[in-house]
């Protein structure tokens, strides 16, 4: 594949509104901004998935996750996109670049193009149609929302030479009632 690929998903599962008690961090304590056990599953296996992954899908050669705070100290707080992409990043032995929060997709989209390809980028849903669209300088490449029951799609970004952005969208697979 030539050109540069980004790669997005979004956070694993998180807890339901009115059951935030789901929502453990990587202590097994409670945290309703932490994972629930189903998305420490989906991590766990995301690792495997991107560590060996079918085509068109590569190994990431860097990682970008929402950070849990913008740099001014706001932020949604959620620790769920780092705890998602942690356990592929420890086996790749990559750093993820948290520097950027959802909110400022703008600022992380100049970031992500800078990184050596392919990215993996893993970020809030409700703020992956703005981030794409910013990556790629057009809202027309990308869908404008998804399902929020989705937790298995991966949005593939793809530069040829010539700059141009092509989209496509392919499904996880890794657990059981996975979209498809």
């Amino acid at each position: 594949m030539a050109g540069k690929l980004i790669m997005i998903i979004r956070h694993a599962e998180k807890p339901l509104p009115g059951n935030p008690a789901l929502g453990v961090d990587e202590f097994g304590q409670e945290d309703d901004k932490s994972l629930t056990v189903r998305g420490w599953q989906r991590a766990g296996a995301l690792a495997g998935l991107f560590f060996a992954p079918p085509a068109p899908l590569r190994v990431p050669k860097s990682i970008v996750a929402s950070g849990v705070v913008k740099k001014d100290g706001t932020g949604s707080r959620s620790r769920r996109p780092i705890q998602t992409i942690t356990p592929l990043a420890q086996r790749l032995l990559v750093d993820p670049d948290t520097r950027d929060s959802k909110g400022q997709e703008s600022e992380a989209a100049e970031d992500i193009v800078k990184q050596p390809a392919p990215v993996l980028v893993c970020w809030q849903h409700e703020s992956i149609p703005a981030l794409a669209a910013a990556i790629v300088g057009s809202t027309q490449i990308a869908p404008d929302g998804g399902d929020d029951e989705d937790y298995s799609s991966i949005w593939l970004l793809l530069s040829e030479e010539s700059q141009k952005w092509s989209f496509q969208a392919v499904q996880e697979f890794l657990l059981p009632g996975d979209h498809p």
